[in-house]
């Protein structure tokens, strides 16, 4: 499991309390991860975002005359470079931070997390493939007409207390403006009140299909620049917009409960999910369970767990039951390993119902007193 040292960025922003707010926004614009940190005499002390510039312009404060040390701030929730990344969902779940300043060991600052490193941490879990972006269009996306200036368009997104923006002609998307946007055209030396919302629109914004998975959804994330993408239908209309924060809260919710889990590794027993069908194909493994039956996950996944089992038709028994009882649990199965080596293993099978319609059985594996490798 990776830790947090392998997936931060460590070139992050830092500024002073005497710094003015513009300076502060250009350094943050310089630099681009959407944060920047807070420091007196080198003590962390706050934490600045594109989204906290635009709510102090907004609230009347002239960025080239007002100092971070005049706007209210709060220390940040940190993390420690030797964190394991899985960790920091259950953080963000807890506390809905979305940025993270990290700590080495001697508590000096060393770099940022973001919601973008805490996807790409993640498992790149099939099991994510079972649940559809359309599930998660809830609500008509914040929208704003082309011909209204820049301080109406901050005036919105404060007001929504959303980091982004549709504009929208009508039905006609003409694109999406984001706080990162406002931030650099604002501190911008030909910078012009009188700028229109159209003008600032980016144009060539990722979009995502409604019937997309949420691995799909993921790998876009992951793969560019973009914290938020339209989702639009099969007309190509947007109906919608997706975010990082959207996915990473569906993950984080879906930890609570092994029937929706998209992130095997929050399952603290080892675990293997596979299909029901004749194919009985492994859709998923957490560590722990390629631990327990010395299974590559690289080779595995995908394969059938049919040559596990001793007895080859247990599987198809398995599956007919839980189609009337939906879970088994109290038995012992003799078991291969991937190493062949034999096992007496403990077993809980669940059946578990997905959005998109596609079953999937969830195993979870409870090993035998050690030495036992028989189960008679």
């Amino acid at each position: 499991m990776s830790l947090v040292r392998d997936c931060m960025f460590p070139n992050i922003a830092t500024l002073s309390p005497d710094t003015t707010l513009l300076e502060a926004g250009q350094r943050m614009v310089r630099q681009a991860p959407g944060f920047a940190i807070i420091l007196d005499n080198m003590a962390l002390i706050g934490l600045l975002t594109d989204y906290d510039f635009i709510k102090w312009i907004v609230a009347g404060h002239d960025p080239e005359k007002i100092k971070i040390r005049d706007l209210p701030s709060s220390p940040p929730q940190t993390v420690h470079e030797d964190t394991h990344c899985q960790d920091l969902l259950k953080i963000y779940y807890q506390r809905r931070f979305r940025r993270f300043p990290v700590l080495n060991e001697d508590e000096v600052l060393s770099g940022g997390i973001t919601e973008k490193q805490i996807l790409a941490a993640l498992p790149r879990s099939n099991l994510m493939a079972h649940y559809l972006v359309d599930d998660m269009v809830v609500s008509a996306p914040p929208a704003v007409k082309p011909d209204i200036p820049y301080m109406e368009v901050a005036k919105q997104m404060v007001s929504l207390h959303r980091g982004c923006v549709l504009v929208m002609d009508g039905d006609q998307y003409l694109g999406l403006i984001t706080e990162g946007d406002m931030l650099r055209y604002r501190v911008d030396p030909n910078w012009r009140p009188n700028l229109l919302a159209s003008e600032m629109a980016s144009k060539n914004a990722t979009t995502i299909s409604q019937q997309a998975d949420l691995l799909q959804a993921r790998d876009l994330f992951v793969l560019t620049k973009h914290r938020r993408m339209p989702v639009v239908n099969q007309k190509g209309q947007v109906i919608g917009l997706l975010t990082q924060t959207d996915l990473l809260r569906q993950v984080a919710d879906s930890a609570r409960s092994h029937q929706a889990v998209l992130n095997p590794e929050d399952i603290t027993d080892p675990a293997i999910w596979f299909s029901p069908d004749d194919d009985h194909k492994i859709l998923a493994m957490n560590e722990k369970g390629a631990r327990a039956l010395e299974l590559d996950p690289e080779k595995w996944v995908g394969q059938s767990v049919a040559p596990l089992a001793v007895d080859k038709p247990v599987w198809s028994a398995i599956s007919t039951l839980l189609l009337s009882c939906g879970t088994i649990e109290g038995i012992n199965l003799p078991l291969l390993t991937g190493e062949g080596n034999s096992l007496c293993v403990a077993c809980r099978f669940s059946l578990i119902h997905t959005p998109t319609g596609d079953d999937r059985i969830f195993w979870t594996i409870g090993m035998m007193e050690p030495g036992r490798k028989s189960c008679n």
